[in-house]
């Protein structure tokens, strides 16, 4: 698959080692203020509605305006988006396997099927294996991650924070089908889903051909977008972590490990072959299926009251496998030439 992308910025090292080390600084500074006492936990799920809202709302229109992309490019973001929601659907299915609670039950799910395929892990990893080609296929692949999110994992969410999931006279969840579209209008109407919409604007200018605003490009507003999203949302985290109560998690993290690191790119060999996605665009796609947990997740699970605990677990755990074991194995391939 030939793909290309509208080069949006200056040089990638400097751009993502000023990410990384944001990332590093928001996280320690978020931790450090809810120790201080300068900012209170409960203000996380604010700070991340705004960042939803006032970050990444826009960078999704201007991604999507913005991107140049062949005419079989839906193979990619179709297959990312069809292993993220069967690796979802089957954590679901793990978790009321194992009897968890609802509200660790849907942390756990998805948690399993979102992973960090953006600007702060995967699309770094693309851009240093394959160049601005593999960033282009990582690019691609986001283009499904509004849809996935504000239409499957938003509505999801919302379920579990709203019912527990409504137990019927056996005991067991139940549900029907006016029920899934109330749950779907709530998730909709609500102001986060922004991002959604403004993602579909984007696609929309895109096709109709109208005019790139390529101010956007000299100005480097996209990347000045990045920086204050990786400050409020990687800020907000390290504002809810509670050192203390992470060891009480790591069984069920572990069990989202294994979803992330196993079974998704398991699952993306199997879509990536029933679709003809072959070469590079294969090697992108097999990296960003092994991505550790996406901050969505735990952004998630703050802002529907779920287990923000089981979450940052998971989110931590996953990050350390990834770079301890995941990322220099995927350098190792990349050296010897298997991925593509």
């Amino acid at each position: 698959m030939d793909l290309g992308i509208l080069a949006t910025v200056g040089p990638a090292e400097v751009r993502f080692g000023v990410f990384l080390a944001c990332i590093v600084l928001a996280m320690l500074g978020g931790y450090a203020a809810r120790r201080t006492g300068v900012l209170r936990p409960a203000w996380a799920g604010t700070i991340m509605s705004a960042a939803i809202v006032g970050v990444d709302a826009p960078i999704a229109l201007l991604a999507l305006w913005l991107l140049q992309a062949r005419a079989d490019v839906w193979k990619v973001p179709a297959a990312g988006l069809a292993v993220a929601v069967a690796t979802v659907l089957a954590g679901l299915a793990v978790a009321r396997w194992r009897r968890m609670p609802p509200a660790d039950r849907v942390v756990f799910a998805l948690q399993g099927g979102m992973g960090n395929v953006g600007y702060t892990l995967g699309g770094a990893i693309a851009l240093a294996v394959w160049g601005i080609q593999g960033l282009a296929v990582e690019q691609v692949f986001c283009m499904m991650w509004p849809f996935f999110t504000f239409l499957f994992c938003f509505p999801i969410a919302h379920h579990y924070a709203g019912s527990g999931a409504r137990a019927g006279p056996d005991g067991r969840p139940v549900g029907d089908f006016r029920y899934a579209v109330r749950i779907l209008a709530r998730s909709l109407a609500d102001i986060r889903s922004l991002p959604l919409y403004l993602a579909t604007l984007g696609l929309v200018l895109n096709l109709t051909g109208v005019p790139q605003p390529h101010q956007v490009v000299r100005w480097h507003l996209v990347d000045a977008l990045m920086i204050a999203g990786i400050l409020m949302q990687f800020g907000s985290v390290g504002l809810t972590v509670e050192v203390r109560r992470l060891p009480a998690f790591w069984r069920p993290a572990l069990g989202t490990a294994a979803l992330k690191f196993v079974l998704s790119p398991v699952l993306m060999v199997a879509a990536a072959l029933a679709l003809g996605i072959t070469g590079q665009a294969l090697g992108v796609c097999l990296v960003l299926a092994a991505m550790p947990t996406a901050l969505y997740s735990v952004m998630i699970a703050n802002l529907f009251r779920l287990n923000k605990d089981l979450a940052n677990t998971t989110f931590l755990l996953t990050h350390l496998v990834a770079l301890g074991l995941v990322v220099p194995a995927i350098a190792l391939l990349a050296r010897a030439g298997i991925l593509g």
